[in-house]
């Protein structure tokens, strides 16, 4: 996957071996993150809808740029995703290619991969194995080495940037229950200052009868209650009226929060998946659990590399193989050559080759499914586009204006 190198220049950070202790809490949060983004690709949980006062020009050209930048980054990290999806492809037409080649073909294809295999086994049993690298990782580094220095300083971001992930959704979900229970509150107010205002009416209804039956049949003098009762029921009501001004006040500035709490949730879910996806990638690639790992595991790699340049018995031979090989490769129409040298036992062991195809469809839904992913998010932006596009002919010059912003995507 092609990811861009940040902080070009800066100390490398010193990795320590973690314990198994770490590295089995590492694999369990690892795996809970990943079983959370597989429920939401799963549920097609793509986009959370704000509540947005349209009728407000503010309000909804802020709201369709929020969309705008949530599509741009759905279609940046598209982009991400089709490059590695593309070579994913390409390895599996490789294969398909092989398995359809003709006998002649396939036969100096197999003799020359079971020879590089023959030789490559004699090779092996007279090094001294004191190096702590699996087979899986030892291929994996064969065929990326040039990219392990940048993908472990890249799987150091991705775990930092989780671990900060982690804690805004925490604070964002903690925000959206806090501002939810202040919309109750509030609500709760509103009610008891209308129920407040009835038992008022009714006690107020009560007092002006009375005083209406004590002018009409004792003819007293209720100037001086009627002055209080009536200065008694303004000042009430300029209260009631005072605290449910408040309020709206309040439940408008509250629902903006939320508002701006639901956007904010869904760039960071975007963020979540992409990161989570990424994570899983680059350990996956590598057969590590993490950055800690690959690092020890390419450390071990270079100094076993050092010795094995002293046990170079057979290379020729190798060699000799390797370029039959990748010519009779060649031949078939084979795009991607050189990783068949690394990979030479599939080309003679069926089972084998049955586990790279797996291995290889494997990777291709995970990257399917996050392409998927970041499509349903762009679809879903570009639906509430729409649906706002037809609330009223007025909103649609901002739609225009706003997607036009987003180039072909269009």
């Amino acid at each position: 996957m092609r990811f861009k190198l940040f902080g070009f220049g800066k100390k490398k950070k010193k990795i320590e071996e973690p314990t198994e202790e770490e590295y089995g809490s590492l694999r369990e949060e690892r795996n809970a993150e990943s079983a959370e983004v597989d429920n939401i690709i799963k549920n097609h949980t793509y986009f959370e809808r704000e509540n947005v006062d349209l009728k407000n020009d503010a309000a909804r050209i802020a709201y369709l740029e929020r969309l705008r930048d949530t599509i741009m980054e759905g279609k940046h990290q598209c982009e991400e995703v089709k490059f590695e999806y593309g070579r994913v492809t390409s390895y599996l037409k490789d294969i398909q290619l092989i398995d359809q080649a003709q006998d002649e073909d396939r036969a100096k294809i197999y003799d020359s991969a079971k020879r590089i295999v023959e030789l490559t086994e004699i090779r092996k049993a007279i090094r001294h194995k004191r190096y702590q690298i699996t087979e899986p990782q030892k291929k994996a580094l064969d065929r990326f080495e040039q990219d392990v220095p940048h993908d472990v300083e890249k799987l150091l971001e991705f775990e930092d940037l989780q671990v900060k992930i982690r804690g805004d959704l925490r604070k964002l979900n903690g925000e959206k229950a806090y501002l939810s229970s202040e919309k109750e509150d509030i609500n709760r107010k509103q009610a008891s200052l209308r129920r407040i205002s009835k038992v008022l009416a009714v006690i107020l209804s009560l007092v002006a009868i009375a005083l209406g039956c004590l002018l009409a049949y004792w003819e007293v003098d209720i100037t001086v209650p009627f002055i209080a009762t009536a200065a008694f029921a303004f000042l009430i009501a300029a209260i009631i009226m005072a605290e449910a001004r408040k309020n709206r006040v309040d439940m408008a500035v509250t629902e903006k929060k939320q508002n701006r709490a639901v956007f904010l949730t869904n760039r960071v879910k975007i963020k979540y998946v992409n990161n989570v996806r990424a994570l899983e990638y680059l350990t996956g690639k590598y057969a590590v659990r993490n950055a800690t790992e690959l690092d020890f595991v390419y450390s071990q790699y270079r100094d076993a590399k050092r010795e094995w340049a002293q046990q170079r018995e057979g290379t020729i031979q190798i060699e000799e193989n390797h370029e039959i090989l990748i010519q009779a490769l060649r031949a078939i129409g084979v795009r991607d050559r050189e990783i068949w040298f690394t990979q030479a036992k599939a080309l003679i062991d069926p089972s084998e080759m049955v586990e790279v195809r797996h291995e290889l469809n494997q990777r291709r839904q995970r990257l399917r499914e996050q392409l998927d992913y970041n499509t349903g998010v762009m679809t879903e932006c570009l639906n509430e586009m729409d649906r706002i596009r037809m609330k009223k002919p007025e909103y649609e010059a901002d739609v225009e204006r706003v997607l036009a912003q987003v180039g072909e995507l269009k």
